[in-house]
Order: C-alpha cells, then structure tokens, then sequence
C-alpha cells in the first residue's frame, strides 16, 4: 500500500486545520515528514535530531506514525536497541478520506441564518 502526498497533505490538514494551522504550514509538515521518509516505509530514530523527535512524538499522538524497538544482541552479549518509525498508512487514509465535521456543522447553522 503506498500513500501519496495529496493524501497525507489531507490527512494532516485535516487534523492540524481544526487547530488553526494554515494550509501553507500544513504543505510544510507533510514535505517534512515526506523528507525522512522517501520511498521507505520507517526512518531510523537515531538519524532524528531532538527537535524532528517531538514532531514525530506529536504525529504519533494522531496515529500518523507508529514506533517499533527491536533489540539485536551483538558481539560479546551486548544489546543493540534500533528504534523505527513507521508511517501507518491505514490510518493516514483513514484520516484523508474523513470529513471535517466542523465544517458540516458551521454550514448547517449558515444555512439557518440565511432562512432567517
């Protein structure tokens, strides 16, 4: 399953717009996010500065991306832990192709008072 920009620019306009980001902020994130990502499906954490860190703890809150740990034993008994993200695409469509209820209800009350 691949996710294409339009989608995930819908997915975060409609997530991040109910909270007042602006479209252009909106196409911002989604070339960010698309920068780590490229053609794969997971960035590894430890390329992550602290800062891009938060942005993925954030889009983790709404499902965009999710987190996996795997521990490898190495050398001499040692544990090496690789943290990923993952873009959960599922939900990233999911999200694209749900419609933003606010609207529906500030259309609803426009149509009222212009009856009035």
């Amino acid at each position: 399953m691949t996710v294409s920009r339009e989608e995930l620019l819908k997915a975060i306009s409609n997530i991040y717009g109910n909270k007042g980001m602006s479209s252009k902020d909106s196409e911002d994130l989604c070339d960010f996010i698309l920068s780590f990502f490229g053609y794969e499906d997971y960035v590894l954490d430890n390329v992550l500065s602290a800062s891009e860190r938060d942005v993925f703890y954030n889009l983790e809150e709404y499902g965009i991306v999710t987190t996996f740990r795997e521990e490898i034993n190495i050398v001499h008994g040692k544990t090496w832990r690789v943290n990923q993200w993952y873009l959960d695409k599922a939900k990233i469509k999911k999200l694209a192709n749900t419609e933003k209820k606010e609207d529906e209800i500030k259309n609803i009350y426009d149509s009222i008072f212009k009856n009035m």
